[in-house]
């Protein structure tokens, strides 16, 4: 089914989180969602992945996603009394809440002890997971490979555009078989209100759920009060620059969720350049 839904402008949702009652729109079935102009704001699609692909994603990704980091900025919410998501450490670091939420594939930035030797936050790199676990990374690409392939099929205008994109990058530097440089896996986490960034405008963000035993983190729209019960096994387009956020996550077993993308800066990566072990492309 296509619906196009309204946008409710001048509300601050920044940070913040909505439980389930917020929302009018409940979609629980395949469906598209448009925004008034004409664009993708959704294309939601059940039991996509078979039993095998689920277990094989699960096998080599969830131990990756337990590690915590202070990295994920508005996504791991502002802390009550503050005005911002991030704090000055004692050491001088600026951190954001620590969530479990980690990154695999490829990066176009560097290693923090690294800027100030290159002079730039633009500096592609592999990241630590897939050049420490090559087993691993390959065992996992038929999951990867197979979510480019039902992008192609459900949002071939959007495929088309970010396959484009994917062209234009070094092969040092994206996932073999799709159109992807980079993968977010996120464990338990429930995400407050936040906009994707530094990942390809022209693209729709690829989002898929695994797990067992859990109920909630469902994806939500605020700003349009829509609410998308994404479970395990579902495959989730959506355009990730406008506002989004979960619901709450109950029950004893774990959620684990993966966002696939291109990062914008990837295509300007082009000169090598290696510090210490660290192997980059630079601009």
């Amino acid at each position: 089914m296509k619906t196009v839904y309204e946008k409710i402008n001048n509300f601050n949702v920044k940070g913040k989180n909505f439980n389930e009652t917020w929302y009018t729109y409940i979609i629980d079935s395949d469906s598209d969602g448009y925004t008034a102009d004409g664009e993708v704001l959704f294309k939601f699609r059940k039991n996509q992945f078979n039993e095998q692909l689920k277990t094989l994603a699960i096998d080599t990704f969830l131990e990756l996603s337990k590690k915590k980091h202070s990295n994920r900025g508005l996504a791991a919410g502002i802390p009550k009394g503050q005005q911002n998501s991030r704090i000055i450490t004692p050491t001088g670091q600026s951190e954001g809440g620590y969530i479990a939420s980690n990154i695999s594939g490829y990066y176009d930035r560097p290693l923090r002890e690294h800027r100030g030797i290159l002079g730039t936050i633009v500096a592609c790199r592999t990241t630590a997971f897939t050049l420490n676990n090559k087993f691993l990374w390959e065992q996992g690409l038929p999951f990867v490979q197979f979510c480019s392939r039902l992008y192609k099929r459900y949002a071939r205008k959007y495929y088309n555009s970010q396959e484009k994109e994917y062209n234009s990058i070094n092969p040092k530097i994206k996932i073999p078989g799709t159109v992807f440089t980079t993968i977010t896996s996120n464990y338990n986490w429930r995400t407050a209100c936040h906009q994707d960034s530094g990942d390809y405008s022209g693209g729709l963000g690829n989002l898929i759920v695994l797990g067992n035993n859990f109920e909630g983190g469902y994806l939500g729209f605020p700003q349009f009060k829509v609410l998308i019960k994404i479970k395990p096994g579902d495959f989730l387009l959506m355009d990730s620059h406008q506002w989004h956020c979960n619901t709450p996550i109950k029950g004893s077993g774990f959620r684990l969720s993966f966002v696939m993308y291109i990062r914008e800066d990837m295509k300007l990566c082009k000169n090598s350049k290696q510090i210490d072990n660290t192997k980059y492309l630079t601009v």
